[in-house]
């Protein structure tokens, strides 16, 4: 819960005052952390709690969207409430 707290806190900060160039930077480099996660057996998968089609549907997400957190928000309602 901590991590998902701290990566909304980055989310909101990001569309107050973050340049453009800024924002695809960060976003660049959250997308290249979640194509790793696609090395990682399905058990691995499993326990981090994200399937591999959420992670093929974040990284075909545009620049000006953050993967990771998408990703992260997308998995938690899954979880959550049994749905995408």
């Amino acid at each position: 819960m901590r991590d998902y707290v701290l990566n909304r806190a980055i989310s909101l900060e990001e569309g107050n005052g973050f340049s453009l160039i800024s924002r695809v930077w960060r976003n660049w480099q959250a997308r290249k952390r979640i194509t790793d996660l696609s090395n990682y057996d399905d058990y691995m998968l499993r326990d981090i709690g994200v399937t591999r089609d959420e992670i093929q549907w974040a990284v075909r997400l545009p620049l000006t969207v953050n993967a990771a957190l998408a990703l992260e928000e997308r998995s938690f309602q899954r979880r959550h409430h049994g749905h995408a």
